[in-house]
């Protein structure tokens, strides 16, 4: 059974953990493991993501239509082989991940916002 697909309103505000995975498979297919390490290497707080988080985020996006299983790449057998699982953005993941940003820059892009980034 294919998932409804609500429109992109109302996948936002995204959790910070599935934007940053929308953001990474932005990049193009990759697996689990990968992901984690991307966000990881972006984020300068030194936070670990747990794989029970990581999986349970990628289930919900894939079941709101974000995004799907994949083939993996050409070169995947650099990358852990073939066993590993492989997710994509779809469309829609693709529309709610720019969107999300727009919504964020929207709210940091404004006079109160630069005033408080400018005090001390």
């Amino acid at each position: 059974m294919m998932p409804r697909h609500l429109p992109v309103e109302d996948h936002m505000p995204l959790h910070t953990l599935e934007f940053a995975i929308l953001l990474v498979l932005g990049d193009g297919p990759t697996h689990g493991y990968r992901i984690v390490k991307e966000i990881e290497a972006d984020d300068d707080s030194g936070r670990q993501i747990h794989p029970a988080n990581l999986y349970r985020r990628i289930r919900d996006l894939n079941g709101r239509g974000l995004l799907e299983e994949s083939a993996p790449p050409a070169d995947a057998e650099q990358e852990g082989g073939p066993s590993r699982k492989y997710f994509r953005l779809t469309q829609l993941g693709l529309d709610v991940s720019r969107a999300e940003a727009t919504r964020l820059r929207s709210l940091i892009d404004t006079e109160r916002v630069r005033r408080l980034l400018h005090q001390g």
